[in-house]
Order: structure tokens, then C-alpha cells, then sequence
């Protein structure tokens, strides 16, 4: 993941209004396409410039080759309210919650995030690493990955508040953990659809936290199918369960791991 720094020059100075809604167009067209990673997003004007720092995942990902047809739209509306097409800069490199995916050619997928990440969710199951977006095709009108990011914008929140402990814990648990909640069926969903488009298995994890006893949870069958699932040895460190026939990953609850 890098830091990018993105100028705009102003060549007029009667558009602010218009000016700063297409930035705040661009930024989201870029986000919805995975080209920028997470939610919050810097931007701020600069004497005659405005400037934006933004998370990318790979050094080209501002490249036009990556730009949807929304972007491409922005970007061109620049002109009329006195933008420049933008300069890029990268700035660093930031420490990864994760690394790319270096594999030649990713065999099967995982969607998978936390609450503390900002890279793409969609991983290879081999290394684990994460896949940019828009290397797989739209997800969402043949335009953006709307459902995707989305689903992880949910995945998160819920996350937090379980994490946090607090305000909503047992919903949040029950969306993460549960084969049949809302966000499960979301989730499965994008996993058939990028299965669908790619050809490539994609895999959805189910959250489990609490438990009764370790020996019961070695017992635990996929809750789809019934079925056998137990690995002999933890995939990643992290999944104890892979069911093939239902593509569904979980683990051994973590106060019993």
C-alpha cells in the first residue's frame, strides 16, 4: 500500500463550489473501483492548488489503463471549472496490513477483512495476499465494485462494534458469525459472483469468537451442508475449517484456539 499525493492546479477562482463537489466525485469514483483504499480521505487547498493524499494499493493504481467510466468522466469536467488534470506523486510506502498477491495466477480467492484494515478484501487463498480490484472484472454494472466495498464498509462496522464490546455486540456477532445473517448472504453472494465472472473458487469466512469447549469445537460441522470440515493443519494460521463443497471458511473460537 502507497501514499499518493495528488495536485490539482486552479486556473480559476470562481468555481470553489464546483470545484470541491468533483473532487469529492472523483474521490468516490476512484474509491467504488478500488483504485483508493479505505474511507477517510485527504484533501485541502493548497494556494493555487488543491491537494489529496490517498492509499493506493500499487503505484499505478491512479493510471488511466484502471479508471472506470466515472472517473474518466470526472476527469475530463476538470477543465470546464478551471482543474488541471491532476499530478501524481508517491509519497512512501506504508506498512501493509497485508502484502500483495505475487502469485502468477491466483487459483481460488478468499474474501476476508477486519476492522483495522484498509487493503482490498479479496485475497488469494494460496499466499493470502490481497488483490487490487480492479484486477478482476466490475462487480456492479459493468462500472465499479460497489457490492464488495460496500459489504466491507458493513463487515467493518460490524466488526467494531463487537470488538468495542459495547453497543450492539450481539447483533454485530450474529452478522459475522452466522451462515444465514444478512451480511453472510451479502457476503456469499459477491463470493458466487467473482466466482461467476473469474472462474476462480472464492471463499467466505464465518467469524467465531466464543465457544464452550475446545473438544466441541473440533466436533463443529459446516453449517450449510452438514459436512466434515475440519482441517488437519490451520490454513494461514487463521482458518481451522474449509468446507469445498459450500466454499465457507471459519476457525476454532478464538477464546478456546
Amino acid at each position: 500500500m502507497y501514499t499518493a499525493k495528488v495536485e490539482f492546479k486552479i486556473n480559476n477562482y470562481q468555481n470553489d463550489e464546483k470545484q470541491e463537489e468533483l473532487m469529492e466525485l472523483l474521490i468516490g469514483s476512484w474509491r467504488m473501483n478500488g483504485q483508493i483504499l479505505g474511507k477517510e480521505h485527504l484533501w485541502v487547498r493548497e494556494k493555487e492548488f488543491y491537494t489529496m493524499y490517498l492509499y493506493i494499493p500499487e503505484k499505478e493504481s491512479l493510471d488511466e489503463k484502471h479508471h472506470n467510466k466515472y472517473a474518466l468522466k470526472d476527469l475530463n469536467n476538470l477543465d470546464a471549472i478551471g482543474l488541471t488534470k491532476p499530478t501524481i506523486t508517491i509519497l512512501d510506502y506504508k506498512e501493509p496490513d497485508t502484502t500483495l498477491c505475487d502469485c502468477s495466477k491466483p487459483s481460488e480467492y478468499i474474501l476476508y477483512t477486519t476492522y483495522t484494515m484498509l487493503s482490498s478484501a479479496l485475497r488469494c487463498k494460496k499466499c493470502f495476499g490481497t488483490i487490487p480490484l480492479y484486477h478482476i472484472p466490475k462487480l456492479y454494472d459493468d462500472s465499479d465494485y460497489y457490492p464488495l466495498i460496500t459489504w466491507q464498509s458493513d463487515y467493518q462496522a460490524c466488526d467494531t462494534l463487537q470488538m468495542n464490546c459495547n453497543v450492539g455486540v450481539k447483533f454485530a456477532y450474529k452478522q459475522l458469525g452466522s451462515f444465514d445473517s444478512q451480511l453472510s448472504k451479502d457476503g456469499l453472494t459477491i463470493c458466487k459472483d467473482i466466482t461467476k465472472l473469474t472462474g476462480i473458487k472464492t471463499y467466505y469466512y464465518l467469524y467465531k469468537y466464543t465457544a464452550k469447549s475446545r473438544k466441541q469445537e473440533l466436533l463443529r460441522k459446516c453449517p450449510s451442508c452438514q459436512g466434515e470440515w475440519l482441517l488437519n493443519k490451520p490454513l494461514h494460521e487463521l482458518f481451522d475449517f474449509e468446507c469445498k463443497k459450500c466454499t465457507l471458511l471459519s476457525n476454532i473460537g478464538w477464546d478456546k484456539r
